[in-house]
C-alpha cells in the first residue's frame, strides 16, 4: 500500500480511521470531523490534544470509514475500540461489565433490579455504575426509606397468598398480595427514581405535597407514612447541608483525574442541587504518552455513550479541544434537550469540587495500584522485565528509591523509600536533612543522602537492596554511584528514572551504558519503577513541607526558580492575586506572556508543595 498516496486521497468528511502496524495489528482507532485534515497529523510529527504523532512511526496500513456526521463517527469509534482494544487508545477497564439499575416502568407494578444489558423494553435504566458492591449498598439504603419490590418475576396483584420476608421487615410494600394500591405504588416508584438520581429537593417537595394533600383529605395514616419518609430523606442529607458549594443550583458531574504511568483513574462526583450525592471511580488504560486533556476527552465520549443520566454541566480539570462538539452531542442525548455546558473552572466554588475529585481520584488510583501490586502474576512479570532489561542476577524483591526536595536551596531534604515484594515497606522509610551542601546543587545532595544511607546500612550490618532507583537522570545517577563506591557498596544494581517530555515514556539510565534503556510503556517492570520513584517524590515533598512549616518559612513568588520581579508582576497582573494564581493549572499559567511551560510547571509545583 502506498501510504503517502492514501493520505492524499482521504475524503474531507467525518469518519473513523484504523491504523495498523507491520504485524497487521490495530494500534489506534480515531474519530475525525474531517479525515483529510485529521489523519495526516499523525505523520507530520505533530503532538497536541487528541493527536498523538509517534503512532505514525509504527503505521504500515490505514483503513477508514466515512460516516454521515461526527456523532455517528463517535459511536463507531467506541465500537471499534471495544472490538480491537488498540494499545494506543484510552479505554474504560471492564466496560462491558458495568451494571445499571433497571426500573420496569412498563409493568403494572414496576420492580427494581440490577442488569448489565440495556434493552428497549420501556424500562428506565440508570447508570452505569463502576462498583457492584457500592451499588448494592446504595440500593439497600434507598430501600430502607422508599420500599420497592425487587422480585425477579413480574408482579401480579393478588397472585400470591402470602408476602415474602422483605415485606415483614418493611423493605417491600407487597403489591403481590394487594397490600398497596397501584396509584400509591406509582408514587413510591417516582420517589425511588428521584432519590436514586439525587434529586432530593424535588423529592422533598413531592413528599410535602402528598403529606398535605392526604392530611387535608383526612387520610391520616397515609399522611403519616409520607411524613416519615420526608423526615428520613431530610435526615439522610443533613450531613451535606453545610457544604461550600450548596449555593449552586442545578445538576452537574465533576471529573477528577489521577495518573501513574499507563494507569489512570477518573473520579466522577455526582452533584445534584449543590450536594455531592455519589461518587464512582473509573479505572482507565491510558498510555502515559498521552496528554491529560486527551484522557478526559476520551472518557467523556466513552462514559456518556453509556450514561442514562446527563446533567446540565460537566466540570473537568483540564480544558479540551472538542468542547463545542461534545456540548452539542451531550445536549442531543439529554431527554430534555437542555443545553449542556462543559466547564473548566479556575475559581471557587467549582474549583473546590475539582480539587475534591482530583484528591479522591489519587486516593482510589493508589488503592488500585496497591491491589495490582499484590497480584502475584503482575509482580513476577515486573521482576522478569527488570531482570531482562537490567541484566540482574536475582529478583529485585527489595528496592529502595531516593529523591531530593528543595526550593532555591532552602531547607533541602532527601528521602529514601523501601519496597519489599512489590509493596511499600513504610517501616523502612528514612528522611534526611541536607547538612553538607549549601545552595542549589541537586547532584551533591543526592551524593550526600545515598552515602549517608548506605554507610549506616553497612555499619549496622543490614541487608543491601537488590536494586536502587534514583529520581533523576544521568547527573543524579553518577553522583549516587560515586556515593556507593565511597562506602563499599559498588555492587548494588542502581538506575536513574527520569521523566521525559510527552509523548516520550520515562527513561531508564544505568551506569554501564551511555544510551538509556527504553522499557515499553505497558511494561510491568516500568510500572514498578514508577511506583517507587513516585512514592519517593511524594515522601520527599511531604517532609520538605513539614520542615518549612516548622520553620514558619514564608515564600514569595520570586523564590520560585525562574520567577523574577518582572515575571511576578506579570503573573499578579494577569491573575489579580496570589490566591487565584495558586489555583491555576499549568496551561493557564503558561498562557501568561513571558511565562514558559517549564516555569509554569515550577510555579504549579511550588503551590502544590505549600498547600494543605
Amino acid at each position: 500500500m502506498n501510504l503517502e498516496q492514501e493520505l492524499k486521497d482521504l475524503p474531507d468528511a467525518p469518519g473513523v480511521y484504523i491504523l495498523y502496524d507491520a504485524n497487521d495489528t490495530v494500534i489506534y482507532v480515531g474519530k475525525a470531523r474531517s479525515l483529510k485534515k485529521r489523519v495526516p497529523a499523525h505523520f507530520r510529527g505533530i503532538g497536541s490534544g487528541n493527536v498523538f504523532s509517534p503512532i505514525g512511526q509504527e503505521v504500515t496500513e490505514l483503513e477508514y470509514m466515512v460516516t454521515a456526521n461526527e456523532s455517528e463517527a463517535l459511536v463507531l469509534e467506541d465500537n471499534m475500540i471495544k472490538r480491537h482494544k488498540p494499545r494506543y487508545n484510552i479505554r474504560l477497564k471492564d466496560d462491558k461489565s458495568f451494571p445499571y439499575v433497571r426500573i420496569t416502568l412498563h409493568e403494572e407494578f414496576p420492580r427494581i433490579e440490577k442488569t448489565r444489558t440495556l434493552v428497549n423494553d420501556g424500562s428506565r435504566y440508570i447508570g452505569p455504575y463502576s462498583n457492584v458492591k457500592a451499588l448494592d449498598g446504595l440500593l439497600k439504603s434507598i430501600n430502607r426509606i422508599v420500599p420497592i419490590a425487587t422480585c425477579k418475576p413480574t408482579i401480579v396483584s393478588g397472585k400470591r397468598k402470602r408476602a415474602c420476608l422483605k415485606h415483614d421487615i418493611d423493605y417491600c410494600p407487597a403489591p403481590c398480595i394487594g397490600k398497596i394500591e397501584k396509584d400509591e405504588y406509582a408514587e413510591l416508584v417516582q420517589e425511588y427514581i428521584l432519590m436514586l438520581t439525587g434529586q432530593h429537593d424535588e423529592l422533598e417537595a413531592h413528599l410535602q405535597r402528598l403529606m398535605t394533600k392526604t392530611s387535608e383529605a383526612q387520610e391520616f395514616e397515609k399522611a403519616a407514612r409520607y411524613r416519615d419518609r420526608l423526615r428520613a430523606v431530610q435526615r439522610g442529607r443533613q450531613a451535606q447541608r453545610a457544604t461550600y458549594w450548596n449555593q449552586l443550583p442545578g445538576h452537574r458531574d465533576v471529573l477528577g483525574l489521577a495518573r501513574t504511568g499507563p494507569d489512570a483513574l477518573i473520579q466522577l462526583l455526582v452533584v445534584r442541587e449543590g450536594r455531592v450525592v455519589g461518587q464512582q471511580p473509573f479505572p482507565l488504560t491510558a498510555p502515559s504518552e498521552l496528554a491529560d486533556e486527551t484522557v478526559i476527552e476520551a472518557f467523556l465520549k466513552q462514559y456518556y455513550l453509556r450514561a442514562t443520566e446527563i446533567p446540565e454541566e460537566v466540570i473537568i480539570s483540564v480544558s479540551i479541544a472538542e468542547t463545542q462538539f461534545l456540548e452539542d452531542w451531550l445536549t442531543e442525548r439529554r431527554s430534555t434537550k437542555q443545553q449542556v455546558k462543559i466547564l473548566h473552572p479556575t475559581q471557587d466554588p467549582l474549583l473546590s469540587l475539582i480539587q475534591m475529585a482530583n484528591e479522591n481520584a489519587q486516593f482510589h488510583l493508589h488503592q488500585l495500584i496497591e491491589r495490582m501490586a499484590r497480584d502475584e502474576g503482575r509482580k513476577q512479570q515486573a521482576y522478569t522485565d527488570l531482570m531482562v532489561a537490567l541484566d540482574l542476577f536475582e529478583e529485585p524483591g527489595h528496592i529502595e528509591g531516593f529523591d531530593i526536595s528543595t526550593l532555591q536551596g532552602t531547607e533541602s531534604v532527601g528521602a529514601c523509600v523501601v519496597f519489599r515484594d512489590g509493596l511499600p515497606y513504610k517501616k523502612g522509610y528514612r528522611r534526611f536533612k541536607i547538612r553538607e551542601v549549601e545552595g542549589q546543587d541537586d547532584f551533591a545532595m543526592m551524593h550526600e543522602v545515598v552515602q549517608r544511607r548506605y554507610r549506616r546500612v553497612l555499619a549496622e550490618d543490614q541487608p543491601l537492596p537488590n536494586l536502587i532507583v534514583i529520581d533523576g537522570g544521568r547527573g543524579q545517577l553518577s553522583m549516587a554511584v560515586k556515593a556507593l563506591n565511597a562506602v563499599g557498596a559498588e555492587n548494588v544494581p542502581i538506575l536513574g528514572l527520569a521523566k521525559a517530555e510527552k509523548p516520550n515514556p520515562d527513561i531508564v539510565y544505568v551506569p554501564s551504558q551511555k544510551t538509556p534503556i527504553k522499557l515499553p510503556a505497558d511494561s510491568q517492570g516500568l510500572r514498578l519503577l514508577q511506583r517507587v520513584r513516585d512514592e519517593a517524590h511524594r515522601f520527599a515533598i511531604a517532609y520538605h513541607r513539614k520542615v518549612r512549616q516548622i520553620k514558619g518559612l514564608k515564600l514569595t513568588l520570586t523564590d520560585i526558580p525562574g520567577v523574577g520581579v518582572k515575571r511576578a508582576t506579570l503573573l499578579l497582573q494577569h491573575f489579580g492575586n496570589r490566591e487565584t494564581l495558586s489555583k491555576a493549572s499549568v496551561d493557564e499559567i503558561a498562557a501568561v506572556p513571558g511565562i514558559t511551560k517549564q516555569v509554569a510547571k515550577d510555579i504549579a509545583e511550588h503551590f502544590s508543595e505549600i498547600s494543605e
